[in-house]
């Protein structure tokens, strides 16, 4: 993401098919419950991939065994995760990246992690990566409130690099509005509350249009950004209504004036994770939307 000489926001935006409701159905994470686990997780890639899409589709997978590890069985093969998997499709690539979202939220959250390896073997045609990954992780308990809801739109759901981006959220009541992009390698980086709309404060049933109308005063556009190493950039916008401020992600990485990211870098996957288990279930509620942009 970035926001150019002209404050114009830039950014990629990564599909994550059927993400949208995977963060309405989870419990309220009680980091007195949480439990180290330590996995050891390999995964082999064709030549087409790079040891950085390779790292990160190996975190992904080893995060996901990691909750799998410290959640009861019983509660990991509920009838809603299992929908979830099944509406994936034949969208193969997404597979890992869908199951860690879905079982983070459903099951259990990773408040803290520590990468001990994470190695590229670089074979004839192929890409053999390893990490070890101990992960703390939180069950999640508590019951949502079904009053609380988020809708956002968009101007469009398939782009060219560069078009312009507009997301509208209406809340059922009176809260506090967070906005992430979830980038090609599954990082985190906040796109609303910035620098420039420090306000995210919303009113029940009046649609907030982003860019705000202070961002739009200072001739600010979103633009989404293919990654130049990619024929399609796929990401997600999520949003996260709660009826009071999240401390958490108050101290978030948010966009800033003049740079593009592209990574917000590993811990930022914990830390968003970590801001949603300090807010009760009864508080909060999110939605995200996939988004495709072309060359």
């Amino acid at each position: 993401m970035a926001m150019s000489g002209q404050d114009q926001f830039k950014y990629g935006l990564r599909i994550i098919i059927c993400l949208l409701g995977l963060l309405t159905a989870g419990l309220l994470a009680q980091k007195s419950q949480a439990i180290w686990v330590e996995v050891d997780t390999v995964r082999v890639f064709d030549s087409n991939t790079t040891p950085a899409e390779a790292r990160h589709k190996t975190l992904t997978l080893a995060r996901e065994c990691a909750i799998k590890k410290a959640i009861p069985e019983e509660v990991l093969t509920s009838s809603v995760f299992s929908d979830l998997r099944a509406e994936s499709g034949q969208q193969a690539q997404e597979q890992t990246a869908i199951n860690i979202f879905a079982i983070s939220t459903q099951a259990g959250v990773i408040t803290e992690e520590k990468i001990l390896i994470a190695k590229p073997e670089i074979l004839e045609d192929l890409i053999r990566y390893r990490v070890r990954l101990q992960a703390q992780v939180a069950p999640i308990i508590g019951q949502r409130n079904p009053a609380l809801k988020l809708d956002l739109k968009i101007n469009n759901n398939v782009f060219k690099s560069g078009d312009r981006l507009v997301i509208t959220a209406t809340s059922t009541q009176e809260g506090y509005l967070y906005l992430f992009n979830f980038l090609a390698d599954n990082s985190v980086l906040m796109m609303f509350p910035n620098h420039i709309s420090m306000d995210n404060s919303v009113k029940a049933r009046q649609p907030l249009t982003i860019p705000t109308l202070a961002e739009q005063k200072q001739g600010v556009v979103y633009k989404v950004q293919a990654d130049p190493k990619r024929t399609v950039t796929a990401e997600a916008i999520f949003g996260v209504f709660c009826t009071t401020p999240i401390a958490e992600f108050d101290r978030f990485q948010a966009l800033q004036k003049g740079h593009t990211i592209f990574s917000a870098g590993d811990e930022s996957f914990t830390r968003f994770q970590r801001g949603l288990a300090e807010v009760p279930l009864n508080q909060r509620c999110e939605t995200a939307l996939p988004i495709q942009i072309f060359k």
